[in-house]
């Protein structure tokens, strides 16, 4: 299972690193995903990613400060919300709507009420001074 693991950490791993460069490809989901499936798989594999450009500019300040900018909080939570409201339209037991309903508010709630919003320049220099330590550390 920890080789699945592995596998699924460099998958959204390389998903993440390619929204880094693409702007219509969302890179915090991904690299979110990605710390998951690290976590799980092995200390080494998690240790090098949290050492990595990508972890230090897109996820620190959200493991660290559960801080995220604007964008990818949308970007975060809109796929929830899109997938959940299409199936609320398309299931037809009306519990199921309900509670379909109260897990979208509750998400839009928790990013909007439990992660902190900050501006996209300091989220980016808070990445950028993160990198500069981590050069002169070395």
């Amino acid at each position: 299972m920890r080789i699945i693991y592995a596998l699924l950490g460099l998958f959204f791993f390389g998903l993440g690193a390619l929204g880094a460069l693409l702007p219509v490809l969302p890179t915090t989901p991904f690299l979110l995903l990605a710390s998951f499936f690290f976590l799980r798989s092995s200390k080494r594999l998690n240790d090098w990613f949290m050492q990595t450009k990508l972890y230090k500019r897109y996820l620190a300040n959200f493991v660290e400060n559960r801080e995220m900018t604007l964008r990818s909080k949308f970007l975060c939570c809109s796929p929830g919300v899109i997938i959940m409201s299409v199936l609320a339209i398309m299931i037809p037991y009306i519990w199921a709507k309900v509670l379909l309903i109260l897990l979208v508010i509750f998400e839009l709630w928790y990013f909007k009420t439990r992660i902190k919003t900050i501006p996209a320049d300091i989220a980016k220099a808070q990445g950028e001074a993160r990198l500069r330590q981590n050069e002169t550390a070395l």
